[in-house]
């Protein structure tokens, strides 16, 4: 039988999305609690690296699946183009992706995408939205359309908070009964985030907490560990510090990879265009965008590191952004600048039969403010 270039693409593409699916199995095992076992891995992710030994010895490259350690390590580091192995090198149209979080290590949403190619997955992701939306159920009628969107826009305003602030945020907002979820999300301040004595700091840009460096030059107040925070401001810098963490907690890794990360960009572009006059509101209609306003407008921001793939998926599904009227995608303005034609390959990628306006974030604001 003769090997088509088609099918080597197809046999490719398969060995990435079962590889994504194992790495999303393992990090839903560790996520509970469970031990990376070299010798028990989830199933999804032995196939997936043993398709990957395969194109190793295909390509004539050293074989990086022989190790989960090693193979998470370069995950987290690089894209898959930069991996050494020819066939998810350029022209394969994914070799962009990167498949694992540097910081906090955790699935992409480039990873999930692959993963589940759109179809819903019990993620941790959809999980927090699930139970988010079982507490938006139990509030009376009237608040139903705000609550989501006020108790997510927290989160990511303050992914670190006092426990009595919180509860008297709800208490005020008539959300007390969303003050043991929210709990059940975080955790205390961990040891390795305290200062000798005993105090921690808050990162300037995102709220986050800074964790000591070795490198007290370049970050002598500690580093930031969210990815997102760190590509916008790659100097961290303290805005606060605590001098006690007793009653302080932390959210869980998941909601830092899954919504502040992610939420850093969504909130200065609201904040950006209610600065300007734009009347906007965060998470409108229970989630169905980012930012936007009624019918009228909506703003998806998205942070794939491979416009390709970003095209393709919202090609296959566009989601709730198709019930706007005005559409945008917006990507954070540090991804589109180091990567040049970012947008161009973007809009080419795109065959849905909607139209879409694709931009950085700062030039959404100008956009819509002209």
């Amino acid at each position: 039988m003769v090997t088509t270039q088609a099918d080597s693409e197809d046999v490719v593409e398969v060995a990435l999305r079962m590889l994504s699916r194992g790495f999303v199995d393992l990090h839903l095992g560790v996520r509970t609690g469970s031990i990376v076992d070299p010798f028990a891995l989830p199933e999804s992710l032995g196939v997936g690296m043993q398709m990957l030994s395969r194109l190793c010895l295909i390509g004539g490259a050293p074989d990086i699946a022989d190790s989960v350690h090693t193979l998470s390590d370069l995950a987290r580091r690089l894209p898959l183009g930069e991996w050494g192995i020819p066939a998810f090198s350029t022209p394969f149209r994914f070799s962009e992706v990167k498949l694992l979080s540097e910081e906090p290590a955790a699935p992409t949403e480039e990873c999930r995408t692959l993963a589940a190619k759109g179809r819903p997955e019990d993620a941790f992701e959809e999980i927090h939205h699930r139970q988010l939306r079982d507490i938006v159920r139990r509030v009376r009628s009237d608040s139903r359309l705000e609550i989501y969107s006020t108790l997510r826009e927290r989160v990511v305003r303050n992914p670190v908070y006092e426990r009595r602030e919180l509860s008297d945020f709800l208490e005020d907002q008539g959300f007390v009964v969303a003050d043991e979820l929210l709990r059940r999300w975080s955790s205390a301040i961990p040891l390795g985030a305290l200062q000798r004595d005993g105090s921690f700091h808050l990162c300037a840009n995102c709220g986050g907490l800074l964790y000591p460096h070795r490198d007290r030059v370049a970050f002598p107040q500690g580093r930031c560990r969210i990815g997102a925070c760190l590509e916008e401001v790659p100097s961290s810098r303290a805005g606060r510090t605590i001098a006690d963490a007793s009653g302080w907690r932390v959210f869980t890794d998941d909601i830092l990879a899954y919504w502040v990360g992610p939420g850093l960009a969504e909130i200065r572009l609201h904040d950006e265009l209610r600065a300007r006059g734009i009347d906007v509101v965060l998470y409108p209609r229970d989630d169905a965008a980012d930012v936007g306003r009624g019918d009228e407008l909506g703003i998806d921001v998205k942070s794939y590191s491979c416009p390709r793939l970003l095209g393709e998926t919202l090609t296959d599904r566009l989601g709730s952004l198709s019930t706007f009227r005005k559409r945008f995608v917006a990507i954070p303005d540090a991804m589109v600048d180091r990567r040049p034609r970012y947008l161009e390959d973007l809009r080419e990628a795109y065959r849905g039969s909607l139209p879409v306006e694709f931009a950085k974030v700062g030039a959404v604001v100008e956009m819509l403010v002209a």
